[in-house]
């Protein structure tokens, strides 16, 4: 990995530490579209863990396509990671991890009496889905660079 990759990667990771609510998109099978806001955690290779419950619109549209697509913004710094891949049940022998080892390490550093949203959920069927993208893209539109309006404020992190 040269250096400029590794910087890159570096920064897509600090962005994804600080920000932990994306919007996950899925298609049904007759491919009507849908949003639906999700608490995640993106580990080193950038794939995506979430819990939904089993009765949602999100999950039904992983059943019939695993298609998926996540976005996250900070409206303040003008920043966005997108990626887009397949969905995945995260297997059982795994969901320990993901539900109380992932997820927790997304406390704040600054905050001890934080709990992750699962601890405010209610009854339901959950399932641990991870997202693990073709294709990821991080761009900073407010940063200015020095060729102005003909700058490429995207950076293509994985995929084309």
């Amino acid at each position: 990995m040269n250096e400029d990759t590794k910087h890159s990667n570096q920064k897509v990771h600090s962005f994804l530490r600080q920000h932990h609510m994306g919007i996950l998109s899925t298609v049904n099978a007759e491919g009507a579209p849908w949003g639906s806001a999700v608490f995640y955690i993106a580990d080193e290779d950038f794939k995506f863990y979430f819990v939904t419950r089993a009765g949602t619109l999100k999950y039904k549209n992983f059943e019939q396509s695993a298609l998926a697509a996540i976005t996250i913004a900070n409206n303040e710094s003008q920043t966005t990671v997108q990626a887009s891949g397949t969905l995945s049940k995260v297997p059982l022998k795994d969901y320990g991890e993901v539900i109380f080892g992932k997820l927790m390490d997304a406390r704040p550093q600054d905050d001890e009496h934080w709990i992750p949203p699962l601890t405010k959920i209610h009854e339901g069927d959950y399932v641990p889905l991870c997202l693990t993208p073709s294709k990821l893209q991080y761009a900073n539109f407010k940063h200015r660079k020095a060729d102005g309006i003909h700058a490429d404020y995207i950076e293509k992190i994985i995929g084309n």
